[in-house]
């Protein structure tokens, strides 16, 4: 599997590099030509990039393959909006088709939404009430029933020469950017619940890196904007200012695109996901917050108490820290505990999150072994893997917001 994985990041590198080459060789091939014409090339090299990524994403056999192939019909439905500019004259002559295919964007954000709950929770499966996402694409084709459908093609025509001043047109053009705009707020929220649940759960900092997926967000919501300016600048009087505004779209959108695949094959640790089940605590409904306060106060100072000292001197004693990949779930095992009590005793009754409790505890045995006169023969990096980090960065930025300092600068100060 590895091979298989190896061989095929070198393939898709291969063609990412390919296809960039390509797109900025045209780009400036036909960048002293018409601005139409610079849109048509550009929009081409798109396309087919496009479908040469969904390709290589759907028959991908390793990693997270269902965000794998919701990528891919997310590239997909992008190659169908746009493929009026390729297929201009076929869709002149099938113009219910064309219909069809420009309100297809109101699956973009769906696709999008699919896609991050894949990639996240490693338990999301596709399931028949999420076709209820299709729901405002039915509405947009209904809306245009009366006076599109149901017409003659001079009639269709006519209201293509009108497109500015049709107002079915206007509404699914307000109601897309308001279904991207409450899309992106709940993909949001999820990744705000998903951080909370790896800082109170997991102790892994590459796992707890999730920098990728709010640059995602940023870059998709730097889009969004920008498609909601070129919006209102098409049903205004500066109409003609929507072509470079449209050039904008299509460039962000591709490089989204490639910002993700780039990730994904450099870091594919980021993209294992978590199970959907688990709480963040401030959310969880325990007994103890059913009870009054007076009982509350009194369990607090008898059972949270003991079930800290508890745990620090199973810290101590049985150093579980020492395992990079050590979880709440299995900190929980070791000492016969519920992983929602243990979780509760950190997050509540100690005040960290499980990530900072167990860096503690890892920074503090580094701290000791890196001024230790038996340990002087050894380098940084075997110290920090032997306290249970897995990488040089995470270990520097731990050592440095607990101590307030780097390592080298910590060994130099006690010796």
């Amino acid at each position: 599997m590895v091979a298989q994985f190896k061989a095929t990041k070198s393939q898709i590198e291969n063609l990412m590099i390919a296809i960039l080459f390509g797109f900025i060789t045209r780009l400036m091939i036909t960048f002293q030509n018409r601005k139409q014409v610079v849109l048509e090339k550009i929009v081409l090299v798109i396309f087919f990039a496009h479908i040469l990524m969904a390709t290589f994403l759907f028959s991908l056999g390793t990693g997270n393959r269902l965000s794998h192939k919701l990528l891919a019909s997310y590239l997909l439905v992008g190659v169908i909006e746009m493929s009026n500019f390729i297929f201009y004259d076929f869709y002149q002559t099938h113009l219910n088709l064309d219909m069809l295919r420009s309100n297809i964007s109101l699956f973009l954000a769906p696709m999008l939404y699919g896609y991050v709950r894949a990639a996240i929770y490693n338990d999301f499966r596709l399931k028949p009430k999420y076709l209820a996402h299709a729901v405002p694409y039915v509405i947009a084709c209904l809306v245009m029933v009366p006076n599109f459908f149901s017409v003659d093609n001079a009639g269709k025509q006519l209201w293509y020469d009108n497109l500015r001043e049709v107002p079915e047109l206007i509404f699914i053009h307000y109601m897309v950017f308001i279904q991207i705009g409450l899309y992106l707020l709940v993909i949001i929220r999820h990744l705000i619940k998903y951080r909370k649940i790896l800082v109170e759960n997991y102790s892994d900092a590459d796992k707890l890196n999730t920098r990728w997926l709010s640059q995602l967000i940023f870059l998709f919501s730097l889009t969004y904007i920008i498609g909601l300016g070129r919006m209102f600048i098409r049903f205004s009087s500066y109409y003609q200012y929507e072509g470079p505004l449209l050039l904008m779209v299509l460039i962000s959108f591709t490089l989204s695109i490639f910002w993700i695949l780039w990730q994904a094959l450099h870091k594919p640790q980021l993209f294992v996901g978590i199970s959907s089940t688990i709480e963040v605590v401030s959310e969880q409904n325990t007994t103890k917050e059913s009870l009054s306060p007076d009982k509350v106060g009194a369990i607090e100072s008898e059972e949270n108490k003991a079930a800290v000292t508890q745990l620090k001197d199973y810290m101590l004693l049985g150093k579980p820290f020492l395992d990079p990949y050590l979880n709440i779930e299995s900190l929980a095992k070791q000492i016969n505990q519920p992983s929602s009590e243990v979780s509760f005793t950190i997050n509540r009754n100690i005040g960290q999150h499980f990530f900072d409790f167990v860096n503690s505890y890892r920074i503090n045995l580094a701290a000791e072994m890196l001024i230790a006169k038996e340990q002087q023969d050894k380098t940084i990096l075997e110290i920090l893997y032997e306290v249970g980090f897995n990488s040089k960065s995470s270990f520097y930025t731990a050592f440095k917001k607990h101590l307030k300092v780097t390592p080298s600068h910590y060994r130099k100060m006690h010796l």
